[in-house]
C-alpha cells in the first residue's frame, strides 16, 4: 500500500480521501490517472499488491475513505476473486468504476452490484451507455479515454531498426487459434450466436457490436453471453487483423506486437512487442500509424498515445471519435478498410499535411486529452455523486 504523492502543492477546500486497488494484468497503465487526482489535491491510498480478503477489510476499517476509484479490470477481478456480498459494499464505502474495455461483456458479475454505492460506472463509448441504461443501469456517464500520461508518451528520437511508412501496433494471434482458445465447452446454441457474429464482421469488414447483433436473443447478465461476448471481442480482433493486411495490398507493413501468427507475405514484416511505456518510439519512427477499434463509437486508446507522441494516426471512423480529434486536422479517418490503399498513398506523398495534422493532433492531445484533463472531469462529478 502506498500512498500517491502530491507533486503540484496543489491544495483543494474539500479534498477527497480516495482508494484504489491493484487486481488486474495492466494495473499499471491507469496509474497516471492516480497521480493526477493526487497532483489536483485529493489524497490517494494505493494498495499496489495483492491482498487476502481480510486484508482489505482491516484497510477500510482502519482508514476512512469519502470513496473508491476501481479500474474496470481490477472490479471484475475482486468480484471474481471473492464470494458472496462485495467487501466494499459490506464496509459501507461508495465506489466508482473506470473502464477501458466494453462494461457489456461483464455483466454477470456486474449485476450484482447494480446498487446505490456503486456511484458512477465511467465508459469511453456512448453506445455502450445507451446500452447499459436500456438494461436499468442509472449511473453510467462518458468519459474518454483517461488513463494517457504525456509523460510517458510524447516526441522521442525514432529508433532505427523500426523507421518504416507504414506501421502497426497490435497483438496478431490467428483467427483458427483465438476460436480453439476461447470456445470450449459451448453449447451448440453459444456457437450459432458466435457464429453470426463472425459472419457479420467478415461480410461488413468492420466491428461488429456483440450486444446490437444478438443480445435480443440472450441474457446479457448470464455467464454464457459474458463468455460470448469475449470471445468475439479476441476472435474479431483477428479478423480485423486479417482484413487490414488484405486492404493494404502489396504495400510494406510492418507489424508490431505479440502474437503467434507467422506469415509468408513479404510485404508483411513481424516485430516482437514492445512495452506498453516503450511506443512512442514505435509511434515516431512510423510515417503513418494505423489504427483499428473494437467498440462501436469509442476512441481507441491508441488515437490518443499516437498523438500525444507526435505521430501521425490513421484511424477507423468512429462516432465519438471525430468529436474528440477532428478528422483531416488531427487524426485521418477511414470509413472502410477499401479506403486505406488510397489514403496511404496520399499521405506518404505530402510530408507537409502529415506533419501539420501531427502537430494539430498533439495539440489536441495535451489541451484536453491528457489524464489530467480527465480526473479534473471525474472529480468534479465525484463531488455531485458523493
Amino acid at each position: 500500500m502506498r500512498i500517491i504523492k502530491n507533486r503540484t502543492g496543489n491544495v483543494l477546500p474539500r479534498p477527497l480521501r480516495i482508494l484504489s486497488i491493484l487486481r488486474g494484468q495492466w494495473d499499471g497503465q491507469r496509474a497516471p490517472a492516480l497521480q493526477a487526482l493526487a497532483d489536483i489535491g485529493h489524497e490517494v491510498v494505493y494498495v499496489d499488491e495483492l491482498l487476502e480478503l481480510d486484508g482489505y477489510r482491516k484497510l477500510l476499517q482502519r482508514i476512512k475513505f469519502d470513496v473508491a476509484v476501481l479500474w474496470g479490470t481490477s472490479l471484475v477481478n475482486l468480484l471474481s476473486s471473492f464470494d458472496g456480498t462485495f467487501f466494499i459494499e459490506e464496509e459501507g464505502i461508495p465506489y466508482v468504476s473506470l473502464w477501458t474495455d466494453n462494461t457489456i461483456k461483464h455483466l454477470s458479475l456486474l449485476k450484482k452490484i447494480n446498487t446505490p454505492l456503486h456511484r458512477g460506472m465511467f465508459v469511453a463509448d456512448t453506445r455502450v451507455i445507451e446500452q447499459l441504461r436500456g438494461l436499468g443501469w442509472d449511473n453510467v456517464f462518458y468519459l474518454p479515454p483517461w488513463h494517457i500520461d504525456p509523460d510517458i508518451f510524447k516526441p522521442v528520437t525514432p529508433r532505427v531498426d523500426r523507421i518504416c511508412d507504414v506501421s502497426f501496433a497490435a497483438t496478431f494471434h490467428s483467427y483458427e487459434a483465438e476460436r480453439k482458445k476461447w470456445r470450449g465447452g459451448w453449447s451448440s446454441e453459444m456457437s450459432a450466436a458466435a457464429d453470426t457474429v463472425i459472419q457479420k464482421s467478415r461480410e461488413n469488414i468492420n466491428h461488429v457490436d456483440v450486444y446490437d447483433c444478438i443480445g435480443d436473443n440472450w441474457d446479457v447478465s448470464s455467464d454464457e453471453f459474458n463468455r460470448i461476448s469475449h470471445a468475439m471481442y479476441f476472435e474479431q480482433k483477428a479478423i480485423a487483423r486479417e482484413q487490414l493486411i488484405h486492404a493494404v495490398g502489396a504495400q510494406e507493413i510492418h507489424i508490431t506486437g505479440i502474437g503467434s501468427v507467422i506469415t509468408d507475405r513479404a510485404n508483411v514484416i513481424m516485430h516482437e512487442g514492445l512495452d506498453w511505456n516503450d511506443l512512442s518510439p514505435l509511434f515516431c519512427s512510423s510515417v503513418i500509424n494505423l489504427n483499428l477499434t473494437p467498440w462501436p463509437r469509442s476512441c481507441h486508446h491508441r488515437v490518443f498515445q499516437i498523438s500525444a507522441s507526435g505521430a501521425f494516426v490513421m484511424t477507423d471512423w468512429r462516432e465519438d471519435a471525430v468529436a474528440l480529434f477532428e478528422p483531416d486536422e488531427e487524426a485521418v479517418y477511414f470509413k472502410s478498410l477499401q479506403e486505406l490503399p488510397d489514403l496511404i498513398d496520399r499521405y506518404l506523398k505530402d510530408p507537409k499535411e502529415r506533419k501539420r495534422i501531427a502537430a494539430a493532433g498533439r495539440r489536441r492531445f495535451l489541451n484536453e486529452h491528457t489524464a489530467a484533463h480527465r480526473m479534473l472531469e471525474l472529480g468534479a462529478k465525484l463531488y455531485e455523486l458523493l
